[in-house]
Parts: structure tokens; sequence; C-alpha cells
């Protein structure tokens, strides 16, 4: 992502925040506008190439939104990022640290994964107009000279087109995995809770032992206090991640429902072994993709929290004093009210919006 100009040093300084801002004027408004502009201004165009370039830019034009905060809302998408690495979230023993390994695999999992599926659709994408017979762009695109006059200026457009291609898949690879990634340890930070809570009793009496001062209940009162400073903060991340990134997604779901439609005709209207339909294929895949990405670790985060009072009852809680019970329920009236991560205010980010 700092290699795309996404995500910014700790201490960045005016050159960056003008590069950020030339790769997202040229390569996510400039593109897009001129293609735009090819579809209104010229004269014989047929419905393949409409729809090809529609695909396109029902993503491209997406991104207008969906990058804007990491142009011009670095701090807040950096504190998010990192909201997890207070020590406040560390591991505390080898159960803890096995949740936090199992959510840190899973992202680079699924970053991998995403990369390689767009790495392959970005690169058929590119190389498909080399298989025509005219001289064809990865995006056809309005310019003020003819592209495919001579063979050197033809060449040049090519690979900016096809650079703003790449720029324009590898933000999505980086920004989808990352939003899912984030929401994935939020979730696992719920389990941690759960588990601390459901056996707090077991905890108390090993910290009883090493310490041999604290009387049991005065342990287990503040590790109840601990609990609930650690939902508090779950609690402030999801109202952060929703700020930072709810528009973004809602951007992405409104672009799919596009390039979805889009693609789906371009499959029609080829042969399902030629490139056109290959690529189209793929791009479906893909957009799929990134939904299924916000709204599968949507609803593990409301999921985890919702299942909160049961680990909470699971535990020996009836062993514990009344102040310590009292502190039991304050946090179980808390976690009934659901964690619902929303993409625009307007949809929520769960399997059942997915398949709806």
């Amino acid at each position: 992502m700092a290699f795309l100009c996404l995500y910014s040093p700790e201490k960045h300084n005016r050159f960056y925040k003008t590069q950020a801002y030339i790769f997202y004027c040229v390569f996510i408004i400039l593109v897009p506008l001129l293609a735009i502009l090819y579809l209104l201004l010229e004269e014989e165009i047929d419905i393949v190439e409409i729809n090809y370039n529609a695909a396109f830019l029902s993503q491209t034009t997406c991104f207008i939104t969906k990058l804007l905060p990491f142009v011009t809302n670095i701090d807040q998408i950096r504190k998010c990022i990192h909201y997890f690495g207070d020590p406040n979230f560390k591991a505390h023993n080898d159960g803890e640290k096995k949740i936090i390994d199992d959510c840190v695999r899973i992202c680079r999992r699924n970053s991998t994964a995403f990369l390689i599926g767009v790495t392959g659709g970005v690169f058929i994408w590119d190389i498909k107009p080399l298989f025509g017979k005219d001289y064809a762009l990865p995006i056809e695109v309005w310019l003020p000279f003819n592209p495919k006059g001579e063979l050197k200026t033809y060449y040049c457009v090519y690979l900016f087109l096809a650079l703003a291609v790449v720029y324009v898949a590898l933000a999505g690879t980086m920004v989808d995995p990352l939003i899912g990634g984030l929401a994935c340890h939020a979730a696992g930070q719920l389990k941690i809770l759960k588990n601390n809570l459901q056996h707090l009793d077991n905890y108390t009496e090993e910290e009883r032992l090493s310490r041999n001062k604290n009387t049991k209940n005065r342990i287990i009162y503040y590790k109840i206090k601990q609990c609930i400073d650690r939902h508090n903060a779950i609690l402030n991340f999801a109202k952060e991640f929703e700020e930072c990134f709810s528009w973004v997604v809602f951007s992405q779901f409104a672009a799919s429902s596009f390039a979805i439609c889009f693609c789906i005709l371009q499959l029609s209207a080829n042969e399902l072994t030629s490139i056109n339909a290959v690529s189209s294929l793929l791009c479906v895949f893909i957009v799929l993709g990134e939904i299924y990405f916000y709204c599968y670790y949507g609803t593990m985060l409301l999921e985890e929290n919702n299942s909160l009072t049961n680990a909470i009852y699971m535990g020996n809680w009836y062993e514990y004093n009344a102040k310590s019970r009292k502190s039991l329920i304050t946090l179980m009236e808390r976690s009934k009210r659901p964690m619902i991560i929303t993409a625009g205010k307007l949809l929520d980010l769960s399997l059942e919006t997915f398949t709806m």
C-alpha cells in the first residue's frame, strides 16, 4: 500500500501527500474520465465495446470514493490499522497468542489468494488487446490525438493504460483484504474476551497462587474490570472502523452490482472458451470475493459479540461476590446491542446481505 501511496509513513511530508494526490488524480480520476468521454463522443462504437469499457468503469469509478479516505484521511486510517497493536490487546497466555496467530494466518491467506486472483485477471485483461486484429487498447479512451497513428505512440499509450489497470487492481487487492482483516482481528479479540470471561475462575486461581497476597474476590473483580475495558475498546474500534470504511465498502457494493451485470452480458456475447469470456468470468469471481470478504467478517464480528453473554453464563459466576456479579450483568447488558457494521449506513455487512 505504501508503494501505491495509500499508506503513509508515520511522519509523512508534503512530498508524499503530493505524490498520493498525483497517483489518485491520474489513475483514479483521469483514466475513467477519458473512458467516459470516449463512450460519449465516439460515433462508431458497438455494444460489445461499450460493455467492455463499462465493466472497467463500474469498478474504477467507485474507486474515486473508495480510495479517497486513504489520500485525505491518512491519520484516522493509520490509527484504525494499528488499533490492535496497543499493549492492552497483547496476548497474555498461549491461548490468546494462538487466537491472534490464527487471525494473522487467515489474513495472510486471504491477501495471498486475492492477490493471485487479481494478478491473473489483470494479466489477461492487459494482454487481451494484443490478440485482436486492430491496435486495441486495454481501455478505450478519448485522446486529443490519434494513439494508433504511429507504433511508438500506440505502445506508450498502451503501457500507460496497462499501468492504470494494474494500479486500480492492486489498490483493490490491498484495501479489500485489509478491511476484512481488521474485522477478523476484532472478532479475534472478542474470542479472547469470551475465553477470559468463561474461565475467569481458573485464571484468578492461578494468579492468586502466584501472588499469594490478594483475596480471590478482589482479583476476580479486577479481571472483570479489565474485560469491561477491553470490550469498550473493541466497541470503540467498531465505531472507528465504520467511520473509516463505511462509504468505502458502500461504493464497492454499488460498483459490484453494475460490474457483475456487464460481465454476465460479456459472457453471453462470447464463446465460453474465448479470452473475453475467461476475463469476464474471473472478474465476476473477484468482485464476488470482494463483497464476500466484507460480509463474512462482518457476520463473524456480529456473532462473536452476540455470544459474549453465553460465555459469561458458562463461567462460575454464581461463586463470585455481589460486586463482581453486578459488573458482569453490566457487561452482559452492554453486549446485547448488536455490533453491526454498515455500508453507507444502509446495508449491514452480513452474509444475509451477500445472499440478497
